[in-house]
C-alpha cells in the first residue's frame, strides 16, 4: 500500500518537520450527529494588523497599500499593462495588501488569497510573509523579466473571522480580471480551494497552495477533478500532501505508538474535517481499533458548550479523541472544557489544529495534545537557514509560522517559472503569459528549496510526502516524529 520511511526526530536536519499546519481536506463522510450542543453566533473577531504600511530594505524601496476597497482597481503606484480576453464578475472585494516594485515596463503580480483576519490569522499572515519575502527577495536581485518587477497583490477570504468559500471565489474573480496576474498562492483551506479551482482553471491561472490537503482536490479516482479542472489542464499545485495520507499516519501513531485502541472521532462539517477524521477512522478501524459508532460525529459550527458532546464522549469510555476540523472552529475551546472533565484524555488532530490560535483558546489545557502536519519541518533543515533568518530580520510583526516556509517555497517557484518564461514574455498577451507560467510550474520537477526537493506528479501534487507529529509540550507545538512516503 504506502512506502513510509520512518525518520526520527532526532536524525540530521533533513528529517524534520514542517510549521505547517493546514485546514485543507479529504473525502466526505457520514456523520452521526452528536447530542445538541449550546451554540452561539461566532462573533467577528478584530482583524489582524497587517504589516506595515512602508517596509525598506537595501537596494530597494518598497511600496505597500492596505485598502479596503475594490482590489480590482489598480492602486497608486501600480502599473497595469497588457491587454486579455479574460474575464470576471465584478464582485465588491476583501482587504487587499500590495506590497512590490514597479519595473521600467511595469508590474508582473503575484496573488495571495489566505484568511488573515479572525481566528485563522494567526496561520493566514505568517503565510502570507512567506509571500511578501521572496518578492522582495526577487526585486531586490533585479527584474524577473527585463522591464518588470513583481508586487504581491493579497486578498484575505476570511468572512466574520473565518475563511469564507464565496469570499475566496470572488477573490478569484478578482485576480483573474487583472492582466497582471499571471500566478496565486493559496488558499489554505480545501473548502476555498473548491470554490476557486474551476474558475482558476478556466482562465487558465496558476495556484500554488501552501497548505490543501484534501485529496479529492488532484486526484481523479475519487470522481471530481472534471469539476475543478474543467478545461483538463492542470493549473492547481500544492507543497504539501494529501489527506489520504495524513490521516492514516495519524492512526498509525496513535495506534503503534501511543498504544490507543479505542477513538471516538469528531469533525466541524467541512470539506478538511470530514475527509481527514474519515480517512484516520478507516485506517484506524483497519489496524485493529475501535471507532466509537465505527464513523465520525459533526459537531455544529458555532458551538461553545461542549458538555453534552463531552457527557456523551465520557460514557463511550474510548481511549482517546480524533478531531478533524481547523482552531477557527471552536476545537481549542473544545480542549480547554475536554481537559477539565476528561482531564487524561488525549486530544489528536490534523494539521487544523496545529497553530497558535490552538494554544491561546485551549491555554494550559492544550499540553498533551497531538497533531500531524503534511510537510517538513523547516527550522531543522539547513538550506532553510538563510530563509529563517531574513524572515526573522524583517521585521514582520508575527512570529514565523507554520505554513511561512511552504508559502515562500511556492511564491519562488512561482518566480522561478516566470523567469524561465522570460524570453518569450509579452507586453500585451496576458493569456500567453499565464500559459507560460503554468507550464513552467508544471514542469518542476527537482526544485530545491527551503522545504527540500519539490516536484509536481501529473495530478499537481508535490513529490515531497512528508507527515510530521506533534505534541503540545510546555504550551508549544513541538515536533516527536516523522515519517516520509515513496521514494524521495
Amino acid at each position: 500500500m504506502k512506502v513510509i520511511k520512518r525518520l526520527g526526530t532526532l536524525t540530521a536536519a533533513l528529517l524534520l518537520t514542517s510549521m505547517i499546519l493546514s485546514a485543507c481536506g479529504g473525502t466526505t463522510a457520514t456523520n452521526t450527529p452528536v447530542p445538541a450542543p449550546t451554540t452561539a453566533a461566532v462573533a467577528s473577531p478584530t482583524a489582524a494588523a497587517a504589516p506595515a504600511a512602508t517596509a525598506t530594505t537595501a537596494a530597494m524601496v518598497m511600496t505597500t497599500t492596505i485598502s479596503t476597497g475594490s482590489a480590482a482597481t489598480p492602486t497608486a503606484g501600480m502599473a497595469v499593462t497588457g491587454t486579455s480576453t479574460i474575464s470576471a464578475t465584478a464582485i465588491p472585494s476583501a482587504p487587499t495588501v500590495v506590497v512590490g516594485e514597479k519595473g521600467s515596463k511595469g508590474v508582473i503580480k503575484i496573488a495571495v488569497d489566505l484568511p488573515t483576519s479572525g481566528a485563522d490569522a494567526s496561520d493566514g499572515i505568517p503565510t502570507r510573509n512567506g509571500v511578501q519575502l521572496a518578492i522582495e527577495q526577487a526585486n531586490a536581485a533585479g527584474e524577473v523579466v527585463p522591464g518588470y518587477k513583481l508586487e504581491m497583490y493579497a486578498l484575505d477570504d476570511a468572512v466574520n473571522g473565518v475563511h469564507d468559500p464565496q469570499q475566496g471565489a470572488s477573490n478569484a474573480d478578482q485576480f483573474i480580471a487583472d492582466d497582471t496576474v499571471v500566478g496565486m498562492v493559496g488558499p489554505f483551506n480545501s473548502s476555498v480551494a473548491k470554490a476557486e479551482m474551476p474558475k482558476l482553471n478556466q482562465a487558465n491561472l496558476a495556484n500554488i497552495s501552501p497548505a490543501n490537503t484534501n485529496e479529492t482536490l488532484t486526484k481523479p479516482e475519487y470522481g471530481q477533478t472534471k469539476t475543478y479542472r474543467p478545461t483538463g489542464n492542470i493549473t492547481y499545485f500544492r507543497v504539501c500532501t494529501t489527506d489520504d495520507i495524513q490521516g492514516p499516519e495519524g492512526a498509525d501513531y496513535a495506534f503503534d505508538k501511543l498504544k490507543f485502541k479505542t477513538v471516538y472521532v469528531l469533525d466541524d462539517q467541512e470539506t478538511y474535517g470530514q475527509g481527514i477524521s474519515n480517512n484516520f477512522a478507516k485506517e484506524f478501524a483497519k489496524k485493529g481499533g475501535t471507532v466509537v459508532d465505527g464513523n465520525s460525529h459533526g459537531v455544529p459550527k458555532g458551538t461553545t458548550d461542549f458538555k453534552s458532546i463531552l457527557d456523551t464522549i465520557a460514557a463511550a469510555k474510548p481511549d482517546f479523541v480524533y478531531y478533524g476540523g481547523t482552531t477557527s472552529n471552536g476545537i481549542g475551546l473544545f480542549r480547554k472544557q475536554m481537559k477539565d472533565k476528561l482531564p487524561s484524555m488525549v486530544l489528536f488532530g490534523g494539521d487544523g489544529i496545529v497553530e497558535k490560535q490552538f494554544l491561546d483558546d485551549g491555554g494550559d489545557n492544550a499540553n498533551g495534545a497531538y497533531g500531524t502536519v503534511a510537510a517538513v519541518d523547516a527550522t531543522k533543515l539547513p538550506e532553510a537557514k538563510a530563509f529563517i533568518d531574513a524572515y526573522n530580520a524583517h521585521g514582520f510583526k508575527e512570529a514565523l509560522g507554520a505554513y511561512s516556509a511552504n508559502s515562500y517555497e511556492a511564491a519562488n517557484i512561482i518566480i522561478a517559472s516566470i523567469k524561465a518564461s522570460a524570453s518569450k514574455w509579452s507586453d500585451s498577451d496576458a493569456a500567453a503569459n499565464r500559459e507560460a507560467v503554468r507550464a513552467a510550474i508544471a514542469a518542476t520537477k527537482d526544485y530545491h528549496g527551503v522545504i527540500g526537493v519539490t516536484g509536481f506528479d501529473t495530478n499537481g501534487d508535490t513529490t515531497n510526502k512528508i507527515i510530521s507529529i506533534y505534541e503540545v509540550v510546555s504550551n508549544a507545538w513541538t515536533v516527536v516524529d516523522q515519517a516520509r512516503f515513496g521514494g524521495q
